[in-house]
């Protein structure tokens, strides 16, 4: 329709409607003008046709005016709709059951069989950093030898002392206090040490390998599990847990541990990358991990009161603790075992 057209039926519409009529379509008629001003192309006619709508019913009461009527521009394909279409485009069915797939991941006692074909009844075994004997009695139980586990920390031998006494292991196992760097052990008279997840916290990496190698007889051989940082841990992750947990960050370096054990007089005898095994088992059972992250929402959340009622120090502790089996599932660190043997 031509402007002309649409003047003469403005000039009708306030002929039949009045001055009043026409003041009420004022806001029409600026909203029509922004509506229709992002389509040039539609323009005269849209506006033509809500004015003369406007004038003929603004003097009684009418239905809603109806919405305005955008023609959609035609979307680009740009490079973000098509990522968009790659990330929502398919349900991945085929790749998602193939992750669905249990891999057969080794369970965490399967490091027991690294130590038990060096053990015999008359083998003598050392467990540094006992904990709660965990290791250290089905150790002995399996190969009939005989074992001391030392640990620094009273509530750990008290746990230790227990389990040994709920197996009835008493003649055969003693638990006492003591550190990797003390033993307390005669010079060459162990056949067998056990060290899990103790190389992280120990301040002299070297005079703990030293007095390992000093207690154990020529030959004799060192089962170690440890873990280290990879490329994958932040340094701001790294911070926030190493000082919590007492983890002395050079001893997550491989090659400085690797060549602390050369230093000490061990060659490895045997290397087991361990990866997520330990952690994907776990979680296909029990699902310690889900647990861990459960815990460390609600703590976080509750940071003020856990602050106010165990303290600051107590609060890092827990939260650099819920990150750790979360970290060796997404592989920020990484478990490997060594068997080591003194020359």
């Amino acid at each position: 329709m031509s402007s002309r057209a649409g003047s003469a039926i403005i000039t009708t519409g306030r002929r039949a409607a009045g001055a009043d009529a026409l003041a009420d379509a004022r806001p029409l008629l600026r909203f029509t003008s922004i509506a229709t001003a992002r389509q040039p192309h539609t323009r005269d006619a849209t506006f033509i046709g809500y004015i003369y709508y406007g004038l003929t019913t603004a003097a009684s009461p009418s239905p809603p005016m109806p919405a305005s009527v955008e023609v959609e521009p035609e979307m680009e394909n740009s490079p973000q709709i098509t990522r968009m279409e790659f990330v929502y485009g398919d349900d991945d069915a085929q790749l998602r059951s193939l992750l669905d797939e249990s891999l057969a991941p080794r369970p965490p006692d399967s490091l027991l069989d690294l130590a038990i074909p060096l053990l015999t009844p008359d083998s003598r075994l050392l467990d540094v950093g006992c904990r709660d004997a965990r290791h250290l009695v089905p150790l002995v139980m399996r190969s009939g030898c005989t074992g001391v586990g030392i640990d620094p920390v009273e509530r750990n031998i008290d746990r230790a002392r227990a389990a040994v006494t709920a197996a009835s292991l008493e003649h055969r196992i003693e638990i006492r206090h003591g550190v990797m760097e003390q033993t307390g052990e005669p010079d060459s008279t162990v056949d067998v040490v056990w060290c899990r997840d103790v190389l992280e916290v120990i301040p002299d990496l070297r005079a703990g390998l030293s007095e390992l190698a000093r207690v154990l007889k020529p030959g004799g051989s060192a089962v170690v599990y440890t873990v280290f940082a990879t490329p994958r841990l932040e340094p701001r992750e790294a911070a926030a847990v190493n000082q919590p947990l007492g983890t002395v960050p050079q001893n997550l370096e491989r090659a400085w541990v690797e060549e602390a054990f050369s230093q000490a007089g061990f060659r490895i005898e045997r290397l087991e990358e361990i990866g997520t095994e330990f952690r994907e088992y776990e979680e296909e059972r029990t699902q310690p991990v889900s647990d861990s992250l459960l815990r460390l929402a609600r703590l976080r959340r509750r940071r003020e009161e856990v602050i106010r009622r165990f303290g600051k120090d107590k609060y890092d502790l827990w939260e650099a603790s819920l990150h750790w089996l979360a970290y060796l599932l997404l592989g920020k660190v990484e478990p490997v075992a060594y068997v080591l043997r003194r020359a």
